[in-house]
């Protein structure tokens, strides 16, 4: 078993940690497990068996439409895309809020056994948005004790969800992952879109915030960020109403599209660093109903200058010079 201490307080070596990569993919097709008559008559017993105690049943030919997705093949997937077979990796973070259609496997364990290096691998889960900046926390702490060169955060969600949870829960439109490199900025080259480093500022996550006080906290530590910069790109994911934010800080506005509740800022952040532009990219998400509202920073170091003026998908915005809520709500994009 791997087991470690944080370091002496006071005494933490001062790791420098950034995003070397990001990649994205959607799954357009379920899993072949989806299709799986085994499998699926496996999984309608655990599912029956889970509810049974609240009081609840699965409904009768749910399962039979076989659209469910399987988190260690989407994340064995989109790894695959964000580190070569020689990319030895220490630390291995799994975040996500849908349960998958593969419960009886400790998916974390499955991608430390297929993800090259000296790795160890946990989930982190039940926190909703909150869960992948939660992993990028633990990500950062790591790095800290001086034992985690390289990262590696996955961030999943997936479109099913066969039984009613008895509360309202948001359900991703699709099947996406999101792949995240961490590691020293110094430490090897970046993407062929310009890329060379993204140091990590700061990342928070901000516990019993109201739904009617987030955009106040969030404008609140934006400014603390940006502190004057001319040069600030803010990503919000789904959870942050475009028209509650006070943007007189921010330079260029990134909004993830309605539909990837958990994965969507992580995927944005993705396409911003796949076309990266020089200055400091916050990005951030609130969970209305766990009240959490997450927030990281990141200072991007091009090579040379994007060759797009936006990157793909979401919506990007470059705010006027007077910077205004009513200004970006008739620019904003459907």
């Amino acid at each position: 078993m791997y087991a470690t201490r944080p370091p002496p307080y006071g005494k933490a070596p001062e790791t420098p940690l950034g995003v070397l990569r990001a990649e994205r993919l959607v799954f357009d097709a379920p899993s072949d497990l989806a299709r799986d008559p085994v499998h699926l008559a496996r999984l309608r017993v655990y599912l029956t068996d889970l509810l049974r105690p609240y009081g609840l049943e699965l409904e009768p030919g749910i399962l039979d439409h076989g659209r469910g997705q399987s988190y260690g093949e989407m994340a064995e997937t989109v790894m695959g895309m964000a580190i070569a077979p020689d990319d030895a990796v220490d630390l291995v973070v799994l975040a996500y809020a849908i349960p998958d259609i593969t419960p009886g496997r400790a998916t974390a364990a499955y991608l430390s056994h297929i993800c090259p290096g000296n790795r160890l691998a946990f989930a982190v889960c039940d926190q909703g948005v909150a869960a992948a900046f939660t992993g990028l926390r633990l990500i950062r702490e790591y790095a800290r004790t001086g034992g985690c060169r390289r990262a590696l955060l996955v961030v999943v969600e997936q479109a099913e969800l066969p039984y009613d949870t008895g509360e309202p829960v948001a359900i991703p439109a699709g099947h996406r992952a999101v792949a995240v490199l961490c590691g020293d900025p110094a430490d090897g080259p970046g993407r062929a879109g310009g890329l060379e480093a993204a140091g990590l500022e700061t990342v928070r996550v901000r516990a019993d915030v109201p739904p009617e006080r987030a955009g106040a906290v969030l404008a609140a530590d934006v400014a603390a960020l940006s502190a004057g910069r001319p040069d600030v790109t803010l990503i919000v994911g789904g959870g942050l109403a475009a028209d509650s934010l006070d943007l007189q800080d921010v330079d260029r506005l990134r909004i993830a599209p309605a539909g990837r509740p958990y994965a969507g800022v992580w995927w944005e952040l993705a396409g911003e660093l796949a076309e990266p532009k020089a200055g400091r990219v916050v990005f951030a998400d609130y969970d209305p109903g766990l009240r959490y509202l997450c927030l990281a920073a990141l200072d991007v170091v091009v090579t040379r200058p994007s060759s797009t003026s936006e990157a793909p998908s979401g919506t990007a915005v470059r705010l006027p010079v007077q910077r205004t809520q009513r200004t970006l709500a008739a620019q904003e994009h459907p």
